[in-house]
């Protein structure tokens, strides 16, 4: 299996959705979106120390996550949610930021580097 969060959620999204290559694309573009801004409102409510809204935040990037195929990206925004709602809020940030990186083929500006 390769590490490419891009090109393992298109193969999800054709296999077990059913998707054209087409449709997967497009669903992979709006889904980079919902992404980057659900990181990016994670580590805003980190920054803001609101427990309660970077909990939040990181429970949708794990349902997100999931509907991708994605699992073990969904256990880390998990990990960030039950860090947050335990107050641990530098952790929640940082299992956020280590999504950034392992998403970074998938979200907006990284697109080029992706294979389709």
């Amino acid at each position: 299996m390769t590490s490419d969060a891009r090109q393992r959620a298109r193969s999800f999204l054709i296999d077990a959705h059913l998707l054209t290559p087409a449709e997967a694309r497009e669903a992979l573009d709006v889904a980079a979106t919902v992404l980057n801004t659900g990181l990016a409102r994670l580590a805003a409510d980190a920054e803001a120390q609101n427990a309660a809204a970077c909990a939040e935040a990181a429970h949708s990037l794990k349902g997100n996550l999931l509907n991708l195929g994605l699992p073990e990206l969904a256990h880390i925004a998990q990990q960030a949610t039950d860090l947050a709602r335990r107050g641990d809020i530098a952790a929640a940030k940082a299992a956020g930021q280590t999504l950034v990186l392992a998403l970074a083929t998938l979200l907006p500006g990284e697109r080029c580097h992706a294979p389709e």
